[in-house]
Protein backbone atom coordinates (compact mmCIF):
# COMPACT_ATOMS: atom_id res chain seq x y z
CA UNK A 1 0.00 0.00 0.00
CA UNK A 2 0.99 3.37 -1.04
CA UNK A 3 1.52 5.70 2.14
CA UNK A 4 0.39 8.88 -0.19
CA UNK A 5 -1.88 9.41 -3.25
CA UNK A 6 -2.42 12.53 -5.23
CA UNK A 7 -6.00 12.47 -7.61
CA UNK A 8 -6.57 15.39 -10.14
CA UNK A 9 -9.91 15.82 -11.45
CA UNK A 10 -10.04 18.14 -14.10
CA UNK A 11 -11.79 19.32 -16.91
CA UNK A 12 -15.18 20.87 -15.37
CA UNK A 13 -15.37 23.77 -17.24
CA UNK A 14 -18.38 24.85 -19.42
CA UNK A 15 -19.20 27.38 -22.12
CA UNK A 16 -21.18 29.77 -21.14
CA UNK A 17 -22.25 33.45 -22.26
CA UNK A 18 -24.54 35.58 -24.37
CA UNK A 19 -24.20 36.90 -28.04
CA UNK A 20 -21.68 39.96 -26.35
CA UNK A 21 -19.67 37.45 -24.11
CA UNK A 22 -19.49 33.78 -26.18
CA UNK A 23 -16.27 32.85 -24.43
CA UNK A 24 -17.51 33.15 -20.73
CA UNK A 25 -16.43 29.95 -18.71
CA UNK A 26 -17.89 28.71 -15.58
CA UNK A 27 -16.82 25.41 -13.69
CA UNK A 28 -19.57 23.02 -13.60
CA UNK A 29 -19.40 22.59 -9.84
CA UNK A 30 -22.67 20.05 -9.57
CA UNK A 31 -20.79 17.90 -11.33
CA UNK A 32 -17.04 18.52 -9.69
CA UNK A 33 -18.53 18.57 -6.28
CA UNK A 34 -20.00 14.82 -7.03
CA UNK A 35 -16.92 13.42 -8.24
CA UNK A 36 -14.21 14.63 -5.42
CA UNK A 37 -17.30 12.65 -3.36
CA UNK A 38 -17.09 9.86 -5.17
CA UNK A 39 -13.47 9.74 -5.25
CA UNK A 40 -13.48 10.50 -1.29
CA UNK A 41 -15.40 8.10 -0.59
CA UNK A 42 -13.55 5.05 -2.83
CA UNK A 43 -10.31 5.97 -1.27
CA UNK A 44 -11.43 6.03 2.40
CA UNK A 45 -12.84 2.59 1.42
CA UNK A 46 -9.51 1.37 0.85
CA UNK A 47 -8.48 3.05 3.96
CA UNK A 48 -7.11 6.35 2.55
CA UNK A 49 -7.91 9.84 4.67
CA UNK A 50 -8.03 13.08 2.64
CA UNK A 51 -5.26 14.99 3.49
CA UNK A 52 -6.14 18.19 1.40
CA UNK A 53 -8.24 19.31 -1.57
CA UNK A 54 -6.31 22.11 -3.68
CA UNK A 55 -8.38 23.73 -6.36
CA UNK A 56 -7.08 24.20 -10.09
CA UNK A 57 -7.88 27.74 -11.19
CA UNK A 58 -7.13 29.75 -14.68
CA UNK A 59 -7.44 32.99 -15.20
CA UNK A 60 -8.68 34.49 -17.85
CA UNK A 61 -8.89 37.84 -19.66
CA UNK A 62 -11.98 38.68 -20.91
CA UNK A 63 -12.55 42.29 -21.40
CA UNK A 64 -10.63 45.63 -22.32
CA UNK A 65 -12.07 48.96 -23.15
CA UNK A 66 -10.27 51.96 -23.51
CA UNK A 67 -8.76 52.50 -19.86
CA UNK A 68 -11.11 49.88 -18.39
CA UNK A 69 -10.30 46.09 -18.32
CA UNK A 70 -11.42 43.22 -16.35
CA UNK A 71 -10.79 39.25 -15.87
CA UNK A 72 -12.14 36.24 -13.75
CA UNK A 73 -10.48 33.16 -12.95
CA UNK A 74 -12.31 30.05 -13.45
CA UNK A 75 -11.87 26.70 -10.96
CA UNK A 76 -10.86 23.95 -13.87
CA UNK A 77 -10.61 21.08 -11.07
CA UNK A 78 -8.90 19.74 -8.06
CA UNK A 79 -6.02 18.30 -7.02
CA UNK A 80 -6.57 15.55 -3.87
CA UNK A 81 -3.98 14.34 -2.10
CA UNK A 82 -4.86 11.43 0.49
CA UNK A 83 -2.49 9.46 3.38
CA UNK A 84 -3.22 5.93 4.23
CA UNK A 85 -4.85 5.38 7.76
CA UNK A 86 -2.43 4.12 10.53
Amino acid sequence: MKKYITVTIGDKVESVGNDYNKGFRKCNIKELAQEIEDVCNNYDEKAYDVISIIPIIQGQHVGLSNDTAWANSVTEGVIITFKAQQ
